[in-house]
């Protein structure tokens, strides 16, 4: 007689955690994750557009990630990692008879490098002079902004727009432009 072998499901033994976002955000419940202990949940990540966190219009193009550095009961408390523009929105900003201006610059704030990359779209062609005189202004309120802020202010002072509001005034008066993004701020080793 044939003896039969049972085997033991792995997903009934794991128990759910509720992702919850930084106190900078709200604390809202961003997702869930199984695990089996509580220490393979630390170091995980998880992206959310800025829509589900901050309460906002327009704000489905940029995306946040959070890792899980901390576990209390079923829930995983999470810290700022990332901040990035959805690539489909960055493509359709392009356009032809444009010009796409990059600026990057590495920061240090409380003790964490941080690069911000901003991108402009100008209305027409311009010279590479105006394209420095356009940096040049970008450097100028980037550093303005960013200058004695935690991480979160930074990255809340770029959903609300107000690095790119200020930016494109200013860059205004250089040549007509299109529109001013905050389109990454990377977090550093």
């Amino acid at each position: 007689m044939a003896r039969r072998v049972t085997t033991k499901d792995k997903w009934k033994s794991k128990v759910w955690y509720g992702i919850v976002s930084p106190p900078a955000f709200g604390e809202k419940n961003v997702g869930e994750t199984p695990a089996n202990d509580a220490k393979e949940v630390i170091g995980r990540r998880i992206e959310v557009t800025a829509n589900e966190v901050v309460s906002g219009p327009k704000l489905n193009q940029f995306k946040l990630v959070f890792e899980i550095d901390g576990v209390a009961g079923t829930t995983a408390k999470t810290k700022l990692a990332g901040y990035e523009m959805i690539r489909s929105f960055l493509r359709s900003l392009v356009r032809r008879r444009r010009k796409r201006i990059d600026f990057i610059k590495n920061f240090d704030l409380d003790g964490q490098k941080v690069r911000i990359k901003v991108i402009v779209m100008t209305a027409g062609k311009c010279y590479t002079p105006q394209k420095r005189d356009i940096r040049k202004i970008i450097d100028e309120v980037v550093t303005k902004n960013v200058h004695g802020k935690t991480v979160e202010e930074v990255v809340s002072s770029a959903i609300n727009r107000e690095i790119q509001n200020e930016a494109r005034e200013r860059a205004r008066k250089v040549f007509p432009i299109v529109s001013v993004e905050v389109r990454m701020i990377q977090f550093l080793g």
